[in-house]
């Protein structure tokens, strides 16, 4: 017994005994059976139908959880995230690689790969369009073959990556053309085709004939990307989620691209849900900004009060990692530091380990959201002790 707890104690940290890994695989598969059984249930409307906090928005989502069940424990990719996407407005969201941008995403579309992935609590509201009736649907609590209501039809996305995004088998008219058989049931293929033929004008391509018989491969990565907003589009939907969508694009074609989105924003009277790590398309393309870090958001408010304002650590180190033309520095200013293990994260503030300003109170309970005007929110122990001493 002694020498079990001897071993016990010097094992190497972040090991697990088989003891330890069985448990986990127990407790995973208890979990995962249980968000299996409820993401495919049967359910009537009533059961997924909400109502929106501020009619104003087009979605909100409210204290969001997705994990992901490893062998080695939960990894709490998003982690109580909560923000609005109001109508008519772009809203970007950025972070590091790893913050939980394009989980975040993922779990408003529903795509989050299970059973090792799973939306775990919280509320995703949208606005959706049924005829001319306007429904409020909770997508985390939808079952999984009710989202074809609106996955694709009324909210859609366009992936990072265009050529893993497009068949190489079929024609880029061919999956096109899929969308509006998918979505519309009284849609004929010269009615699908010329819906895809408006598109491909839509979004700038000269020779719409040329491109719509032609398969992926045949196009430039730029050419894609507008086939891959051509086919979001098709279904006229009320909000597009860009995820990282000029990372695989050169500057001259990213440029393009942006101004197509921005353009296209106003055509399609719609919303715009932007994740990036770029602060500049952050400056040029959004009204509102949500930061987010290790799977929460951190801080959020408009496009201005975050570049001119910004108030937590972490928000102020990415906005000097942004490189400048008036810099007096050589090198790239770089945050200190690691991102934590995302399994077991603490109870404490992420950012502790990182934070130059970092004080005894942070290494308390993780910090509430603080509110410091109607549309600036940030979650640090800094500004909370600022509240209650003017309070």
């Amino acid at each position: 017994m002694n020498k079990e707890n001897n071993n016990t104690s010097s094992k190497p940290k972040g090991y697990l005994t088989g003891k330890e890994v069985r448990a986990i695989a127990k407790a995973n598969a208890k979990e995962i059976k249980r968000l299996e059984k409820y993401k495919n249930r049967n359910a009537d409307e009533a059961e997924f139908l909400s109502q929106l906090k501020n009619e104003e928005n087009i979605l909100e989502i409210d204290n969001l959880h997705t994990y992901f069940f490893t062998e080695q424990g939960v990894v709490k990719a998003v982690n109580g995230v909560s923000f609005d996407v109001p109508k008519n407005a772009t809203v970007g969201v950025v972070g590091e690689s790893g913050c939980g941008k394009s989980v975040t995403s993922m779990s408003v579309m529903r795509l989050i790969q299970g059973p090792q992935g799973q939306i775990y609590s919280g509320d995703i509201r949208f606005a959706a369009l049924d005829g001319n009736k306007k429904k409020v649907y909770d997508i985390a609590k939808m079952p999984i073959h009710e989202i074809h209501r609106i996955r694709g039809k009324e909210i859609a996305m366009i992936f990072q990556e265009p050529m893993t995004s497009l068949n190489p088998v079929f024609t880029i008219g061919q999956q096109l053309d899929e969308v509006s058989f998918i979505h519309n049931p009284e849609a004929t293929a010269e009615s699908a085709k010329a819906k895809s033929m408006e598109m491909l004008n839509l979004v700038g391509i000269a020779m719409p004939e040329r491109v719509y018989n032609a398969f992926p491969h045949e196009l430039s990565g730029g050419m894609r990307q507008r086939v891959m907003i051509a086919m979001a589009l098709v279904s006229n939907p009320r909000l597009i989620i860009a995820d990282e969508p000029t990372t695989a694009l050169d500057v001259t074609i990213q440029a393009q691209i942006l101004d197509l989105l921005r353009d296209l924003k106003t055509k399609i009277d719609g919303s715009i849900l932007l994740i990036t790590h770029d602060l500049g398309i952050i400056a040029e393309m959004a009204d509102y900004v949500v930061v987010m870090y290790a799977g929460r958001v951190i801080e959020k408010g408009t496009v201005d009060e975050i570049f001119h304002n910004p108030m937590h650590p972490y928000t102020i180190g990415l906005q000097k990692s942004k490189p400048t033309l008036d810099s007096d520095s050589d090198t790239l200013y770089n945050i200190p530091g690691n991102v934590p293990n995302p399994i077991n994260m603490p109870n404490h503030c992420y950012f502790k380990e990182r934070c130059s300003r970092c004080t005894a109170k942070c290494g308390g309970e993780y910090p509430d959201m603080i509110q410091v005007s109607p549309t600036h929110f940030v979650a640090c122990h800094i500004y909370g002790e600022e509240a209650k001493n003017n309070g």
